[in-house]
């Protein structure tokens, strides 16, 4: 929601400002200029990945404007819980529970405690796991940025050429102003594309992926935590300790709204 409201306001302002200084907003419109900026940006990009990096950026695109933010008091109270039936019932208990969990890591780190796996192995494990979605998102992340920095050099190689063009045809005056127009908006189509898109774009996959990072890091420590035997209010205390303190609620807090959803 952010990204589509930051990008809307950004063009708004563009427009608003220019209608107010008594321009048409038309002169702002070049499909050549749109052309040359975008797919020069994609193609200079393009040319320092492989296929199999970039085959996930459109994906990662759409994760920018439709991704939601993990919830992690909700993976809280989910570990509270089964620290309770790990403590009350013992860690195999546990199984009858992973049928129903929807997160494939914590059902991962649940399944390794549940089968016996020693502690340092099941966090081993689990950061593999994590080693392995950095790797994923790495190169998503990069290209997207890559394309906000050529945006701006793509945007003056359509001025220069537009120059070259102009400066061709001296002999018609009349044209020379058209011309300047022409070159120039190439080059504002790649500061806009720049700042106003990729680097925004980037920058929301780069802050999913760091909080998404973060819960996995909550997540393992719950995990290993319930396997080592702690309590549900330690669990709750260990791993509030990584939210923000107006987010933090305690264990009795937390137990009293599961029992509320469980009545």
């Amino acid at each position: 929601m952010t990204t589509y409201l930051g990008i809307i306001i950004a063009i708004v302002a563009i427009v608003v400002a220019t209608v107010m200084d008594g321009n048409s907003f038309g002169a702002l419109i070049g499909p050549s200029s749109l052309l040359l900026v975008v797919l020069g940006s994609v193609g200079v990009s393009l040319s320092g990945f492989q296929l199999a990096d970039i085959k996930p950026v459109p994906k990662g695109i759409i994760i920018s404007f439709t991704g939601k933010e993990p919830d992690p008091g909700e993976a809280i109270d989910r570990l509270m819980k089964f620290a309770e039936i790990a403590r009350k019932e013992g860690v195999l208990a546990l199984e009858e529970q992973l049928e129903d969990l929807d997160d494939p890591f914590m059902k991962l780190g649940l399944q390794q405690i549940v089968d016996g796996v020693d502690g340092d192995v099941v966090r081993e494990v689990l950061e593999i796991e994590l080693a392995a979605l950095e790797e994923r998102h790495a190169p998503v992340i990069g290209y997207v940025k890559t394309m906000g920095s050529y945006a701006p050099t793509m945007g003056m190689v359509g001025t220069v050429v537009g120059l070259i063009n102009m400066l061709g045809n001296l002999s018609d005056p009349a044209q020379l102003g058209l011309g300047m127009s022409v070159a120039l908006l190439t080059t504002l189509y790649g500061v806009i594309f720049a700042n106003l898109v990729f680097l925004p774009i980037a920058s929301k996959l780069q802050r999913l992926h760091d909080l998404e990072m973060a819960q996995k890091d909550l997540v393992m420590d719950g995990i290993l935590a319930v396997q080592g035997g702690a309590s549900p209010r330690m669990v709750v205390e260990r791993l509030e300790a990584y939210i923000n303190p107006d987010q933090r609620v305690g264990h009795q807090e937390r137990s009293k709204r599961a029992s509320g959803k469980a009545a």
